[in-house]
């Protein structure tokens, strides 16, 4: 079970909190407008080493899913204007996104099992030459 931020927070002392939204807001910035980590770490005041560790940490890593969670919850509403426009202007993918979002199209596999037909006389004398070698 997932569990809530607060119980996250409690994992972590103040400047890994701070150092995983730091991270957070990183990740979700445009490539070209990124920082390094040498240049986050150097704002954290810890070693670039120290942040690596950080990083591995469950409770950073949890944060970040929260975090990403939330952050595209707030903006749902416009990820979906921009799939319906793409879908509008004629993009199958973005249609069967919309679709698929929409439980209008679902995905269906069909499993076609072959057997061979067991003559169950044959299996009743098997079974009983087994039992009378026994």
């Amino acid at each position: 079970m997932a569990r809530k931020l607060d119980e996250i927070l409690e994992d972590l002392t103040p400047d890994q909190v701070k150092a995983a939204h730091l991270l957070f807001e990183n990740d979700i910035m445009e490539p070209k407008n990124r920082r390094s980590y040498d240049a986050i770490a150097t704002e954290l005041g810890v070693d670039v080493r120290t942040l690596y560790n950080w990083r591995q940490l469950d409770a950073m890593l949890e944060y970040k899913v929260v975090m990403t969670d939330m952050y595209t919850k707030e903006h749902r509403a416009r990820i979906m204007r921009a799939v319906v426009r793409e879908a509008e202007l004629g993009n199958a993918s973005m249609a069967k996104l919309f679709m698929q979002n929409q439980s209008m199209l679902v995905d269906r596999s069909e499993i076609e099992v072959k057997s061979e037909k067991v003559d169950e006389s044959e299996v009743m004398a098997k079974l009983q030459s087994i039992k009378s070698r026994y």
